[in-house]
């Protein structure tokens, strides 16, 4: 049983009435994450499901990472891509659940991002997903990674696992050549 299931089929364990309502959801194909749902995937501990070292991908590649929490049967998938083809130092670390709920995702030399708000926001910058919004919202990188070299992908990566609560961070390979 993974944690959301847990939470929508057990009604009486629950003071909200999430059982019927995501019943209800999946009956007519359509899945949303409530705050909660959203809140209880992203402080969940997790952990890759292979301890081999991560090469990190050249230019123009992408790589995926299957990860899987450490509590419940959740399975994550972490994508890094640097398919842009423009900016060779572009990136994006993505973090996604049941295949493409994409929970987190954090663009580096990308363009700026402009908020349902219209706050624009520039980049380094991480999506969120929020309630209603899905990753819409984003948010400065600094303000919720910290990270010392915002050009360095490899440091941006490690500190992006951190922030995904990953307990078994693997050593990461460079490229000779990352660009």
């Amino acid at each position: 049983m993974n944690a959301l299931s847990g939470i929508y089929l057990n009604k009486f364990s629950s003071s909200h009435n999430l059982a019927s309502s995501r019943v209800e959801r999946e009956k007519w194909g359509i899945f949303m994450l409530t705050q909660s749902d959203i809140d209880l995937l992203l402080n969940m501990i997790k952990q890759l499901k292979s301890n081999d070292k991560i090469v990190f991908p050249p230019f123009g590649t992408e790589i995926k990472l299957d990860v899987i929490s450490t509590t419940t049967k959740d399975k994550f998938i972490i994508d890094i891509s640097r398919k842009g083809y423009i900016k060779i130092n572009r990136c994006t670390y993505q973090t996604r659940y049941q295949k493409s709920i994409i929970l987190l995702r954090l663009d580096v030399n990308g363009p700026p991002h402009t908020n349902p708000d219209g706050e624009v926001i520039p980049c380094p910058h991480l999506h969120i997903y929020r309630e209603g919004y899905e990753s819409k919202w984003a948010f400065p990188l600094q303000d919720k990674i910290n990270v010392q070299n915002p050009d360095d992908l490899i440091e941006i990566l490690i500190r992006f696992l951190e922030y995904n609560k990953i307990s078994n961070i693997p050593e990461i390979e460079e490229q000779m050549f990352l660009f």
